[in-house]
Order: C-alpha cells, then sequence, then structure tokens
C-alpha cells in the first residue's frame, strides 16, 4: 500500500523534533560519563591546531541518532516488512562496531581505537550478512539497474560480496568524511533524504520509513552538530549511519547510483586511498595537503563553517543527479 505524503513528513518531523527534545539531555549525560572527543598525538602535525581546538567535546552523539531513528521508524511501521530487520541488523552490527572503536579510544591514552584490519572485516562481514539475508534468487533482487541505461546486471553468486563491499565501504566512507562540525550529518541527511524519495516514488515502504527516519534524526543532530559542534557522533554514529545508508541503497535498487547519491563519501574515501597509494608507490610523494579531502581544503585555508556548506551544496547536486540515475536505471 503506498505510503501518503503527510505520513513521510510526520515520520521526518518525529525525527528531527526527536533530536532535538533528546538532545540536551544526552549531551549533559555524556558529558557525566566524560565521554570526551579525544586527540591522536600522531595525527598530522599541520592538523593538531585544528584537532587540540575540539578537544573535550562530548562524542558518541552517534547513539542519539541511531537510536531516535529506530525508534521512530518502529513506530511508523519499519518493522512490518522483513527487510526493515535487515536494515535495523545493518544499523546495528556496524554501530556496535563504531561503538567498541569509540570506547576504545576513550581508555586509551594514545586514543587508539580498532585496528583498521578487524574494523574492516567486521563490516564486510555484517555486510556480506545482511547481502545474504535480502537476496532471492526467485526474483531480481540480485541484480544490480545500470544508471541511465535502463539496464540490469545480474551478479549470480557475486551478489553476497558485492552487498559486504558496498555496505563496509559506505561506513568506512561515512567515518572518513566526519572530520568536521556538522559535515558527515549533513551529507547524510542528504542521501538519506534522496533514498527517501525513491522508496517513496517506487511505493517501497521499508526503504522510505527507515531512509526518512534516519534523514530526520540526522538534521535533528544538526542541531547541536553544526559550527562550533556541542556533540559529535563518534565512530558508534558514523560507522551506524554508514552501515545504513549502504543497506539501503541495495534495498532502493540504488547500488551503483550510489556513487552519486552519496559522491560525497565517495570523494573523500578516494581522496584517501589516493594519497596512501601515490605515498607507497611514488617515493612518498602525496597527492593532496593531508587526506581526507576536507583538510586539504582546510589546510588551503578555507575555514571550516564555509568548507562545510559547500561540500553539502556539491552533495545537494550529486544527490539530485543520482536520483535521475536511480529513476532511470
Amino acid at each position: 500500500m503506498p505510503m501518503s505524503l503527510d505520513r513521510v513528513v510526520v515520520i521526518l518531523m518525529s525525527s528531527v523534533l526527536g533530536c532535538v527534545v533528546a538532545g540536551p539531555g544526552m549531551i549533559r549525560g555524556l558529558i557525566g560519563l566524560r565521554w570526551r572527543q579525544p586527540v591522536r598525538h600522531e595525527d598530522c602535525p599541520p592538523l593538531m591546531p585544528l584537532h587540540q581546538s575540539k578537544q573535550g567535546t562530548p562524542t558518541m552523539g552517534g547513539v542519539l541518532v541511531l537510536g531516535v531513528a529506530i525508534v521512530v521508524a518502529a513506530g511508523f511501521g519499519g518493522f512490518a516488512h522483513p527487510r526493515g530487520w535487515a536494515i535495523v541488523s545493518g544499523i546495528l552490527g556496524l554501530g556496535v562496531v563504531g561503538l567498541i572503536d569509540d570506547w576504545l579510544k576513550l581508555r586509551s591514552p594514545h586514543a587508539n581505537g580498532l585496528r583498521c584490519l578487524p574494523k574492516l572485516v567486521s563490516a564486510l562481514a555484517v555486510g556480506g550478512l545482511v547481502g545474504f539475508a535480502v537476496a532471492d534468487p526467485r526474483s531480481a533482487s540480485q541484480s544490480v539497474g545500470v544508471p541511465w541505461l535502463g539496464s540490469r546486471v545480474d551478479l549470480g553468486w557475486l551478489w553476497v560480496p558485492a552487498a559486504a563491499v558496498v555496505v563496509a565501504g559506505c561506513a568506512h566512507a561515512v567515518n572518513l568524511t566526519d572530520g568536521m562540525d556538522g559535515l558527515a550529518a549533513g551529507c547524510l541527511a542528504l542521501a538519506f533524504g534522496t533514498l527517501g524519495v525513491v522508496g517513496f516514488l517506487t511505493h517501497d515502504l521499508p526503504v522510505t520509513v527507515w531512509s526518512v527516519s534516519l534523514a530526520g534524526a540526522c538534521l535533528g543532530f544538526l542541531w547541536f552538530n553544526a559550527f562550533p559542534a556541542s556533540v559529535f557522533l563518534g565512530d558508534v554514529g558514523s560507522l551506524g549511519l554508514g552501515g545504513a545508508l549502504g543497506v539501503l541503497a541495495i534495498l532502493a535498487d540504488a547500488m551503483l547510483a550510489l556513487v552519486l547519491v552519496g559522491g560525497i563519501f565517495v570523494a573523500e574515501a578516494a581522496s584517501v586511498m589516493l594519497q596512501v597509494a601515490s605515498y607507497r608507490w611514488r617515493n612518498k610523494r602525496r597527492i593532496f595537503r593531508v587526506a581526507p579531502l576536507h583538510h586539504h581544503f582546510q589546510l588551503g585555508g578555507i575555514p571550516e563553517h564555509k568548507l562545510v556548506v559547500r561540500f553539502w551544496i556539491v552533495g545537494l547536486l550529486l544527490a539530485v543527479l543520482g536520483l535521475t540515475a536511480v529513476a532511470h536505471s
């Protein structure tokens, strides 16, 4: 049964207001627990003054975003379809990985969290399990639409590995983007909103409910996370929300279009990979001043608040382009 536009608006407003109302209490709780942003001493020296200024800000605010989104989605039928359970599995699976990472950073004198390999393997495992759960050989669920070409590619046995890569890649890309006040949350709101439009137009209830609920929660979180931030997402938020974005893109048949819908995240992750490859294989030569990409521009002299808004603008344009890609795939 198609969902009415009025109901979509109510879901969005409920998530926004849920975060705005619960936010102050959550921030006070984080301060009371002394869950404050640590600073890694190994960070790039030019960035240390910028990072030092953020030290002491409450972190792990992603618990608020994920919690509100799940409660609102549950209240509007988010678990009425089995695919809703797949979505929340991706959220909680990656959220727990991020929570462990945050906890280790808070307890370590050098702010060291999970090592890269265990974090990556865990994300791939969550993505693979979700891909296996939503696969149905009797339908077209194991094929992907090619943007603008109106054709499909049957992945067959590659479906589960592809889903694992999409979910893990998306989670880590969002994690890399979460380095400036409001940057990741704002771009996530745009990406989730785009997938919500896709779900609404295709009458996909689980995709619509969860995408809109997550978009609203990210918008509500921006009330506190916008420059200068009163609270940070933490890895629990960035990994959990990134995992949710990957799962929703798979369910919305936007696996390939996600490159555009989440274009900012793709660019951030690509900048890190290119920087590492260049440093290793080009005699320690760098492409960017520092990676991820937002810090490259920041060291170029662009103020943080202006840079974040510019990234939002680019993210909006890419999201609209991605919407046309999904519509014609």
